[in-house]
């Protein structure tokens, strides 16, 4: 048995003692808080998170946030004011942004969902500066790392510009052309209603490939190949179920029912100086994989 304290040490053994209960109360505070999480292994679970991530990313010029919110292989696509096509990939991106000097946040910004199926959306994105502005169309999808950005136009308007609606003629019009190419299994026809560097995402498409990157190019050789077997593509029953844009920069979805599944497509658009061309596009089945998928 330990020996009583003395009159005199009573104050200390007490001081003691609360000084022992307090850093014990603060040991399990700080075991209890949750760890900072790392933009690398972030793991968005909606799409307008992986949105205000990239608009973090800008703000704070972090090429480190921006590779969280973007799927590596996404590339922005738009038009100069000559008309001309450009497009960056993530790695300049992320260098650009950290090597910017001075870095200038957006004085605002905003989202707007404007179609969600299942683990696809596209998502309308508006960003303000002092002397001009950035409109975006993005398509977001839920990939085995989260909901992520996979491709993006965007248009810069200057001031207070407000561009005219898309003529929604002319945008269906390419698509209209884009179903008959999937129809005919005409890959001349199919070349010609997207840029040639157009990258289609596929969700939900392939039993074991959640999510899958192909090239236009790659569908035009399986076009070909089909029709050099004489393979019929009329099976399949296409709607367009929204066409729309403006200024440059448009975006639709389109519903496919064939063999008895449904998908869906969501297509980015730009309107080049030979009219509207696919950009990008996310397609898939937006309810999951059958058993016969």
């Amino acid at each position: 048995m330990a020996p009583s304290a003395t009159p005199g040490h009573r104050p200390i053994v007490r001081y003691l003692r609360y000084l022992t209960i307090f850093l014990a109360g603060c040991s399990t505070a700080a075991a209890k808080a949750p760890p900072m999480q790392n933009p690398n292994t972030a793991h968005y679970t909606a799409p307008e998170q992986a949105v205000q991530a990239y608009f973090k990313a800008s703000d704070q010029c972090s090429g480190e946030i921006l590779r969280s919110a973007f799927h590596p292989a996404a590339h922005m696509l738009w038009l100069d004011k000559a008309g001309a096509l450009h497009s960056r990939a993530q790695l300049p991106w992320w260098r650009a942004l950290d090597t910017a000097s001075p870095c200038r946040p957006a004085l605002e910004r905003s989202l707007r969902i404007l179609d969600r199926e299942g683990p696809m959306a596209l998502v309308e994105a508006h960003s303000r500066f002092d002397t001009y502005r950035f409109h975006d169309y993005l398509l977001v999808v839920e990939s085995p790392d989260g909901w992520l950005i996979v491709d993006k136009v965007f248009q810069r308007l200057e001031g207070d510009d407000s561009p005219a609606p898309a003529d929604e003629t002319e945008v269906r019009r390419i698509l209209d052309e884009k179903i008959r190419a999937a129809g005919e299994h005409d890959s001349a026809l199919l070349a010609s209603t997207h840029l040639e560097d157009c990258t289609y995402s596929a969700v939900n498409a392939k039993r074991g490939t959640p999510y899958l990157r192909e090239s236009v190019s790659e569908w035009a050789a399986k076009y070909a190949a089909r029709k050099a077997r004489n393979e019929d593509g009329h099976e399949a029953k296409w709607r367009i179920l929204h066409a729309a844009g403006s200024g440059s920069i448009g975006h639709a979805k389109l519903e496919v029912v064939s063999r008895g599944t449904r998908y869906i497509d969501h297509l980015l658009l730009l309107k080049t100086t030979d009219g509207w061309r696919i950009a990008a596009a996310v397609w898939g089945n937006p309810q999951g994989l059958t058993s016969g998928s």
